[in-house]
Parts: C-alpha cells; structure tokens; sequence
C-alpha cells in the first residue's frame, strides 16, 4: 500500500466513525485510526536468512454515555470496521464512576518525537550477527543466540474527539527481539525486547551485554534464606504484574482476623492457583511487532486464575 493510499484510508476511517458516533445518543467519545507496515528480518545460526512484510490497520473507538463506557477495536480501516468498532464498544458498556476519557485541557500537550531513519540495506543481517557472536562471548559459552528479529517499520495515527479536536501522526520505529538459549540444558527461552530509538547510538556489545546479564539473572534462580526464590523483574513488567494480580488480593482490616477469609469451607486455603505463561504456543510464531505507534511490543503473557485467562499483560 502506498503512503498516499493509507492516509486517504486513515482519514475515511476516522470520518466514518465519527458520523456514526455524532448520530448516536455519546456525551463523549473517541476514535483511534492506525496503520503500520513493517519489515521483519529473523537470523538464526545455521539457519536461512527469513524476511518476512506485515501490514496492520484498525480502528479503536471509546464511548462515554449515561455514566457507562465502552471499549473496541476492529481491524482493517474500510467503513464496515468503523462500523464494528462504534457497535462493539456500545455493546461492552459498562458502569463507571469516573469519566475514562482524557480531559480536553490535556490534549495536545504531550511532546511528539519526529521520525528517525530506518535502518539501511543488510544493517539487520549485521546486527544479528554480531549479537550472535556477542552474546556467546560474553556467558563464556554457556548462552548462544537462538534467533534474533529485527523490526523496521513505518506507522500513521490519527486521533479524534467529541470536543472537536484531531490530531495525526507518522513515525518509524526499529526494534530487536532477542531469544537466548542455554547450552546443553532445557531451561526455556529467554526473551528479550528492545527498541532502538537512535540507530547510530546503538551498540551491539552493550545490547549484548544487557541481554546476557538478565537471562543469567532468570537462569540461577538466587535462593533466599526463608527457601523462597527471587527473581529479578524489569520495573515496568513488575508493575503491570502488580497492577493485574492486584484485584484477586483481599483488602481486610488490621483488626480482623485474615484467616477465616482465606479459608473454603472444608477448612483449606481458597486462594486461587495462579500461572504465568507465554500465550505463543509455537515458538517459531510471528512477532507481534513494535510499530503500532506506541514504539512497544504486545503484551504476550497471560494470568490464569485456576486455568482460566484473567488478565494479559
């Protein structure tokens, strides 16, 4: 798709579900109009060099009506998902006591990197290389790069409110996924992402390093005197691991007694069993990348509360 050609589309989409929300009863609503289109480049040791194109588009709508708010998002960026995306988020309505959407006196002030350039013909091909040789010299042999994905892509955005205010984007963003493996063990994989904002800061050795330290750090499993095991988290995921387990916690009061809460019937501790996982059943799965105009990966883990999807972080 041409640049000229996904703009048009950019532009009708959000027009379409516009007109759909001004004639229906919202107070307030908004809509999100994207389109990304990426290059992804996978090098593998001993493996053929694969390049894959992936091409994104959607539309997000936010709804606030009679004290309930709604939430959805449809692919493509014709009319009909314009179309799904206003029906969905009537129909995922829910009460709330607060206004979900931004205030207007907030719109438009938060600051707007301009687009950097991506990356030239092979600088992929080279990177994953030289992590590969990197990462194996820096554990001493006992970590090799399983694979290596580059991402480089180009995305639009266009973004309008009931109070009358739009506002559009175009960027780029380049990204490396990194999965390390151990030798001669089956401790899983680690995976790590990283986006780079300046390609000509960027420096293999040390992204080969950062990349090293941690699934060293997930690998020993250091053991605490109580028998407990620690393990260390990037501030950011231990935050939204805090934020998605803490709805099953129960919030008593120092006077109580606690147990009798944690308690079932029969006696036995209620609390439910919770799991971790990552959600991609085939480790050879396409990425989801980056450039959504956010410049972040997606969230690919899962929370089960006694085998049941609760929340993805």
């Amino acid at each position: 798709m041409s640049a000229p050609d996904h703009v048009e589309r950019l532009h009708s989409a959000a027009a379409a579900a516009r007109t759909l929300l001004e004639n229906s009863p919202v107070e307030r609503w908004e809509v999100y109009a994207k389109a990304s289109f990426a290059r992804e480049v996978e090098v593998a040791p001993g493996r053929p060099l694969r390049v894959i194109h992936v091409e994104e588009t959607g539309v997000a709508v936010r709804s606030l009506r009679n004290g309930r708010a709604g939430f959805a998002a449809a692919s493509g960026l014709g009319s009909s998902a314009s179309r799904r995306a206003v029906e969905g988020a009537f129909a995922t309505e829910r009460a709330v006591t607060h206004d979900p959407l931004p205030p207007q006196r907030l719109l438009g002030t938060t600051e707007v990197r301009g687009a950097s350039p991506l990356p030239p013909t092979g600088w992929a091909t080279h990177v994953g290389e030289e992590l590969a040789r990197a990462v194996t010299n820096l554990a001493d042999g006992c970590l090799r790069l399983r694979r290596a994905i580059i991402q480089e892509g180009a995305f639009s955005w266009i973004l309008a409110t009931g109070d009358d205010w739009v506002a559009r984007h175009d960027g780029t963003g380049t990204s490396l996924l990194a999965e390390i493996e151990g030798v001669g063990d089956r401790a899983g994989v680690w995976r790590d992402w990283l986006h780079i904002a300046d390609l000509e800061a960027f420096d293999v050795e040390t992204a080969a390093a950062r990349i090293s330290d941690r699934a060293l750090l997930t690998r020993s499993r250091v053991a605490t005197d109580s028998g407990l095991r620690d393990l260390i988290l990037h501030p950011e995921v231990a935050a939204q691991l805090l934020s998605a387990i803490a709805p099953l916690f129960l919030a008593t009061s120092d006077d109580e007694d606690h147990l009798p809460a944690l308690l079932d019937r029969d006696g036995r501790l209620a609390a439910p069993a919770l799991t971790l996982f990552d959600d991609r059943i085939d480790p050879e799965a396409p990425i989801t990348g980056p450039c959504d105009g956010e410049g972040l990966a997606a969230h690919r883990t899962l929370l089960l509360d006694e085998g049941v999807p609760r929340h993805r972080l």
